[in-house]
């Protein structure tokens, strides 16, 4: 997948950067050094709050839907309105946590996050991700003049594993999923369903350098991906997602649809 050693690069966030714009964060700490090629993974709640997408507990009303959700699931019902207005369709939940899609991605609370923000509020996902990794390549490209790609990522938790990996939630300028069906491996065997997701691969690397709790490394400068896989398109969420009714998880376990 890549020309040479893959290279990630941490850039952290300084005390002074407590009111910040995505774009002048990454031009001013890395600008300088970025080559065409390069690949920027950028973390969705930094992303989200630079876009203003922190919400206040105190200012939500919740629902009769909410409510009855907050009971089932002893949850607060004003994040279950939350949930329940940022989710495409819910599909189940256990306490604390109810579990739907975004934007075509299966996550437990609509994504939103009450980590690393101040007590009573919470953190959506951005509004449209992929605009947003599609105007930052456009900045950079206007004030730099290179050419980069960009993978706004999150973490999520996978099925039967403990602890989280990265996901890829918008790309812009790569090859987000490598459609490999047709090849032949080693033995000569014809891949059938085989596709390889380089975003969510991307992301789960960052991750490593990002962390969960104090680390303050909202991008990570990826360079030495393989030149082929640096395409201008867009990515957005659902074009990385598969229909539930064509996931082999949510098949076998006997998923049947939403539930509000």
């Amino acid at each position: 997948m890549a020309e040479e050693l893959l290279i990630l690069r941490p850039i952290r966030v300084r005390p002074k950067d407590s009111e910040f714009d995505v774009v002048v964060f990454i031009d001013d700490r890395v600008g300088g050094d970025l080559k065409d090629g390069d690949v920027l993974v950028i973390s969705s709640k930094f992303l989200a709050v630079s876009e203003g997408r922190v919400v206040k507990l105190s200012t939500v009303h919740a629902g009769a839907m909410a409510m009855e959700l907050g009971q089932r699931y002893r949850m607060d019902p004003r994040l279950c309105e939350l949930v329940l207005r940022e989710s495409d369709e819910l599909v189940g939940g256990i306490p604390g946590f109810i579990l739907g899609t975004k934007d075509g991605l299966l996550t437990p609370n609509a994504g939103i996050d009450k980590s690393n923000v101040r007590h009573g509020n919470v953190v959506l996902y951005p509004r449209r991700p992929e605009v947003s990794a599609w105007r930052i390549r456009e900045a950079l490209r206007f004030s730099r003049g290179v050419s980069v790609g960009v993978v706004v990522c999150d973490s999520r938790l996978s099925p039967t594993r403990r602890g989280t990996t990265g996901v890829a939630v918008a790309a812009s300028g790569i090859e987000a999923v490598l459609d490999m069906r047709g090849r032949a491996d080693l033995f000569g065997n014809v891949l059938k369903v085989t596709s390889q997701a380089v975003a969510d691969d991307l992301s789960s690397a960052a991750e490593i350098l990002m962390g969960e709790s104090d680390e303050a490394t909202p991008v990570v400068l990826a360079r030495g991906l393989d030149r082929a896989l640096m395409k201008d398109v867009e990515y957005p969420g659902k074009r990385f997602a598969i229909p539930l009714g064509e996931d082999v998880y949510h098949r076998s376990l006997g998923g049947s649809g939403r539930i509000a």
